[in-house]
C-alpha cells in the first residue's frame, strides 16, 4: 500500500491566474524576498516524491496522507518564496482521493550577471619582452537599464559591498522613472575590475517590464586588439555552451559565477567533433564554486584538440550564472576574441539572431540524435537555403557557410530532431583577426538592448514564424532619455536591419516589441482558463490555456567600436537582445492515494 506526492511546474507564459474551480473565492498575496531569491525561471522544479510506506492500518494510512500533503504543499509554497513572486491558491476537484494545490508564480527579483573585460588566460612573462603575451590597452564598459514597473535597481559587486542605483535621465532612483515621461533607469561602470551583478525588484510582472544591459571590451594593442560584447546573462541550473575550436592557438575559459549565499556544485558534461558520446575529460568533471565568487575552468585544457565543443553546465544546488571567454592566436598574431553565453534551449528551430557584417560564417551543430539539419539564411526578400547537413548524434558537426550573401542578415537551421546550434563569423585583416559568435536566440515579444562605449551598430530583426510581425521601437540614450521611436514591419521568414541612430541622437539603447502579439494579447485579454484534470492514474494535475500571443520576433545588434576602427583593425562582436516577456509559471502539489496491491 503506497501514497505517493509529486510538485510540478508548468513552464509558460500566463495572461490569466489560475481559476478556483471549486467556486472559493481566490487569494492574492504578495510576498517579501531576500537576495537569495536569485533562481531561474526556465527550469522545471523538481520532483518531491514521498516516501513508500508498507502496509498499515487505515487509520495510519489517512494520517500519513495528511502529513505528506501538508508537507508537500509546505514544499511548493517553499519554491515560490524562494522566487520572489505573487501567489494565487487553487484546488482542484478530489479524482480518487486526490487533491491538487496549484500556485500561479510572477517573478518578482530579477538579476543578471555582467562580466569582467575579455582577458587572457595567461598573462604571465617568459623569456625575451617580444615575444612576451600582453592584453594591450584593452577596457571594458557596462550598460544596464530596466524598463518598466521597477520599484528599485542597482549594479553590485559580486561580494556585495559595492552598490551603484540606477537612475533615470532626470537622476531620479528606479522606482520614480514612471514620472519622467518615458524615460528608462540607466547606470554604466568600468569592467575592467571586476564582475558585476545587476539586480533588479520588479513592481509587477508584465512584458517590457524587466533589466537588461551588456558589456564590451575592446582594445587597439596587445593580444586581445578587437572587440568582444555580450548581453549580461540570468543565472540557471541548467546551461549548454556551444565553444569553438581547443586546437592549438585557442584558449576556452568557463567562467562560472555564483551570486548567492550558499556554495553550488556544478558538474561538466561535454561533446566534441572527434567522436560521438561523451569526451572524457582530463580535468575535473565537478566543481564547486563559492558563494558570491567566480570560478574558472580552461576548457581547452579539459577537452583538447577539438575543432568545436558543446559544453553542458549543471548546478545541483542553486542557479550560477556563466560565460565563456573565447580567445584565438596564431604565433604572435591577435585572432580575435568574444565571449560565449548559453545556447536557447534545444529545438528544432534554432535561430541565431545576427550574422550582418561577420565576414565568412561556420555553423555549429548538436544533436543527441541523428538529426537532418537546414540551414538558411533569413534574408530581406525571405529564407534562402544555404546546406542541408546531416548530424550525428552526440557529436559536435561544422558546416562553412563562406561569406554572408548581400542582404542576409540571420540563420536560421530546422532539423526532425532537437538541435543546438552557433554561428561564428570571422573578418580576415592580415596580421590581426577578429572573431564574433552569434548564439541561438529563443523568440520573445519584447526586447532590450543596450550598447555601451561608443558602439556603433546595425540592429537586426528577424522573424522565424510564418506570419508577418509588425515592430514598434523606442531609442534611449546613455542617460535613459527616449529619443525617438518608430515602426518597422519584419515580413514571415525574414529579417531586416536598422541603424539605431535613426531613432534620434545618441541613440544606444533600444526597446523592441512585438506590436502584432500585443494587439493580440489585449484581444485575448481574461480568456485564460485553469483547470483540474485527471490522468488515466487519477493524479490530478493543474494545466492551462494563456491569451498571451506566439511570436516569431529575434532581436540583436552586429556591432564595431570607433576607436578599433580607426586604428584600422578588425573589430566584430554581437550583443543579442535580453527577452523582457512577462516571467510566470505555475506550480502544482497534488496528493495521489492509490492502492498498490
Amino acid at each position: 500500500m503506497t501514497e505517493g506526492m509529486h510538485a510540478s511546474e508548468d513552464n509558460h507564459y500566463h495572461d490569466g491566474l489560475p481559476q478556483n474551480t471549486d467556486g472559493a473565492e481566490a487569494v492574492q498575496a504578495d510576498l517579501d524576498f531576500d537576495d537569495d531569491s536569485r533562481y531561474d525561471f526556465t527550469q522545471a522544479m523538481p520532483v518531491v516524491q514521498a516516501p513508500i510506506g508498507r502496509r498499515a492500518t487505515t487509520k495510519r494510512r489517512l494520517k500519513k496522507a495528511r502529513t505528506v500533503t501538508v508537507a508537500v504543499i509546505s514544499a511548493a509554497l517553499l519554491i515560490v518564496a524562494t522566487l520572489g513572486a505573487t501567489i494565487v491558491p487553487w484546488r482542484g476537484a478530489d479524482v480518487q482521493g486526490s487533491a491538487v494545490f496549484a500556485a500561479q508564480v510572477s517573478r518578482t527579483q530579477q538579476q543578471s550577471y555582467c562580466p569582467q573585460r575579455m582577458a587572457l588566460a595567461d598573462t604571465a612573462s617568459y623569456g625575451d619582452s617580444a615575444f612576451q603575451v600582453s592584453e594591450g590597452n584593452i577596457t571594458s564598459q557596462a550598460l544596464v537599464a530596466a524598463a518598466g514597473s521597477v520599484e528599485s535597481a542597482a549594479l553590485v559587486n559580486l561580494a556585495g559591498t559595492q552598490s551603484t542605483p540606477l537612475q533615470s535621465a532626470s537622476q531620479q532612483p528606479a522606482s520614480q522613472q514612471a514620472q519622467d515621461d518615458g524615460s528608462l533607469s540607466v547606470a554604466s561602470a568600468s569592467m575592467n575590475s571586476n564582475s558585476l551583478v545587476a539586480s533588479a525588484k520588479l513592481a509587477d510582472s508584465s512584458d517590457g517590464t524587466g533589466m537588461f544591459g551588456s558589456v564590451a571590451s575592446w582594445a587597439t594593442q596587445g593580444d586581445l586588439s578587437g572587440l568582444s560584447a555580450t548581453q549580461c546573462v540570468a543565472a540557471a541550473t541548467q546551461q549548454r555552451f556551444v565553444v569553438p575550436s581547443t586546437q592549438t592557438g585557442w584558449t576556452q575559459q568557463l567562467v562560472i559565477a555564483n551570486p548567492g549565499s550558499t556554495a553550488a556544485a556544478v558538474s561538466l558534461t561535454a561533446w566534441g567533433t572527434s567522436q560521438q558520446g561523451a569526451l572524457s575529460l582530463a580535468t575535473a568533471a565537478t566543481v564547486t564554486v563559492q558563494a558570491q565568487s567566480e570560478t574558472t575552468v580552461n576548457l581547452s585544457a579539459a577537452a583538447n584538440a577539438q575543432r568545436g565543443l558543446v559544453v553542458d553546465v549543471d548546478s545541483h544546488t542553486v542557479p550560477v550564472a556563466a560565460v565563456v571567454r573565447s580567445v584565438s592566436m596564431d604565433g604572435l598574431n591577435p585572432n580575435g576574441s568574444d565571449y560565449v553565453t548559453a545556447s536557447a534551449a534545444a529545438s528544432t528551430t534554432q535561430v541565431m539572431p545576427t550574422v550582418a557584417s561577420l565576414g565568412t560564417v561556420t555553423v555549429a551543430l548538436f544533436s543527441m540524435d541523428d538529426a537532418m539539419v537546414d540551414v538558411s539564411w533569413l534574408t530581406k526578400n525571405g529564407r534562402t537555403q544555404a546546406q542541408q547537413v546531416k548530424v550525428y548524434s552526440q557529436q559536435v558537426t561544422l558546416v562553412d557557410l563562406g561569406a554572408v550573401p548581400d542582404g542576409a542578415y540571420a540563420l536560421e537551421a530546422t532539423s526532425d530532431s532537437a538541435i543546438t546550434a552557433q554561428a561564428i563569423g570571422t573578418r580576415d585583416g592580415g596580421k590581426q583577426s577578429d572573431f564574433a559568435i552569434s548564439v541561438s536566440q529563443e523568440s520573445a515579444r519584447v526586447f532590450g538592448v543596450a550598447l555601451p562605449g561608443n558602439l556603433t551598430a546595425t540592429l537586426v530583426l528577424s522573424n522565424s514564424s510564418d506570419a508577418d510581425i509588425t515592430t514598434a521601437l523606442t531609442g534611449y540614450d546613455a542617460s535613459g532619455k527616449k529619443v525617438g521611436t518608430t515602426t518597422m514591419k519584419v515580413a514571415a521568414g525574414s529579417a531586416a536591419v536598422l541603424d539605431p541612430a535613426k531613432l534620434g541622437t545618441g541613440a544606444a539603447i533600444v526597446v523592441v516589441s512585438d506590436s502584432d502579439a500585443a494587439s493580440s494579447d489585449e484581444q485575448t485579454a481574461g480568456t485564460a482558463d485553469t483547470t483540474g484534470r485527471a490522468d488515466k492514474a487519477g493524479t490530478t494535475d493543474a494545466t492551462e490555456t494563456t491569451g498571451k500571443a506566439e511570436t516569431g520576433l529575434h532581436v540583436a545588434a552586429s556591432i564595431s567600436q570607433s576607436d578599433v576602427s580607426a586604428a584600422s583593425l578588425q573589430g566584430i562582436a554581437v550583443i543579442e537582445g535580453t527577452s523582457l516577456d512577462a516571467a510566470t509559471s505555475l506550480v502544482t502539489a497534488s496528493r495521489d492515494q492509490r492502492i498498490i496491491s
